[in-house]
């Protein structure tokens, strides 16, 4: 079942129910406002961090449940080569450029229409990306699906092509907290992630591919999210962390992990859930890594029901290609060139 309903004169609300779980979704920013799930004591509990009013979602600086592209993640000192032709990004991150730099997807207004198939029900979003936009070439035809199975999985799929070679990476940066309230430190979590990215102390990759064998990101076994978190200030694997010093200085995971997909079909990524509500969630994807963040930044930021929350209030699992791709020949390629389409599938089963 799908209900549209309008916010103002530009943006839609579109709320998708297969009669147990249900989410909605704007066309501002492509933007999942809420994911409702069952708890293991019938209650439906809203398992997505946010907003209550458009405003909101409209000042937020943290890309809230929203599309993240051209390229997600971090392109190291806002800048690469194409091709021979050297390209200039916003310097949004420091020096870096952060999640399309100043002129955000997520900021923007989508065309957004009920959608379904064989798979599923709910919304399709759609865009052109103009040649230029984000100081990135190319006109690039976007479409942002949404849609809900009646096996209770939520299916993110993103597909675009384009008229000149660009780098992509496209990804949606929600943020979870299976409580629905509280810290994500007690969430379990399996990776099947044999190896990460080492990131620099301003959070870009060094370039190398490291084991988690022995580190604090060896996921492979369950574990609590919060069970070596600590560690990663003085983990020797990574050089994020070990940077910090203070006791309020923003540590945690912000690493991308490496699955076993390579964009040709979909596989199973790991899983996470909550001992309080009993609510998990397996993720599959068809892309080669999983960003995953917990919400570091997060402490100060009055959310929905007006909580303020704290740092590691809520965790992302951003399926994406490596980020920074475009500044290190050993990272699998992210250009899209005319001709192509690109293809990423992301499921969250509940």
């Amino acid at each position: 079942m799908i209900e549209t309903k309008k916010i103002d004169d530009e943006v839609t609300e579109f709320t998708v129910s297969n009669g147990t779980i249900s989410f909605s979704a704007i066309n501002y920013g492509c933007t999942i406002t809420r994911i409702l799930v069952p708890s293991k004591t019938g209650e439906k509990v809203d398992i997505l961090h946010g907003f209550d009013t458009l405003e909101g979602w409209k000042a937020g600086n943290q890309s809230h449940n929203a599309i993240v592209g051209r390229v997600a993640n971090r392109i190291s000192g806002a800048r690469f080569t194409l091709d021979g032709k050297n390209y200039e990004v916003d310097k949004n991150d420091g020096k870096n450029c952060l999640h399309g730099g100043f002129t955000r997807y997520e900021k923007m207004l989508w065309l957004g229409e009920p959608f379904s198939d064989s798979e599923g029900e709910g919304v399709r979003f759609t865009r052109t990306s103009a040649d230029g936009e984000q100081g990135l070439p190319g006109n690039l035809e976007i479409t942002v699906v949404y849609k809900l199975t009646s096996k209770n999985e939520l299916i993110l799929e993103y597909t675009a092509k384009t008229d000149k070679a660009t780098p992509i990476n496209l990804t949606n940066h929600a943020y979870f907290n299976l409580d629905g309230s509280g810290t994500i430190l007690n969430h379990h979590l399996q990776l099947d992630c044999d190896e990460f990215l080492r990131a620099n102390a301003d959070l870009t990759p060094t370039g190398d591919v490291v084991s988690v064998s022995g580190t604090s990101f060896d996921f492979r076994t369950e574990k609590t999210i919060g069970r070596d978190i600590k560690n990663l200030i003085t983990d020797t694997a990574d050089d994020a962390n070990r940077s910090l010093t203070g006791e309020n200085d923003p540590f945690g995971y912000d690493h991308c992990f490496i699955s076993h997909g390579d964009e040709s079909k979909v596989v199973r990524l790991g899983a996470v859930w909550s001992e309080k509500t009993g609510i998990s969630m397996e993720i599959f994807t068809n892309q080669r890594g999983v960003h995953v963040y917990t919400g570091n930044f997060l402490a100060g930021i009055k959310g929905k029901g007006g909580v303020v929350h704290k740092r590691h209030d809520a965790v992302c699992f951003e399926t994406e290609r490596y980020p920074d791709a475009v500044n290190h020949p050993n990272f699998p390629s992210c250009i899209l060139r005319p001709g192509e389409q690109y293809w990423h599938k992301t499921v969250l089963k509940f």
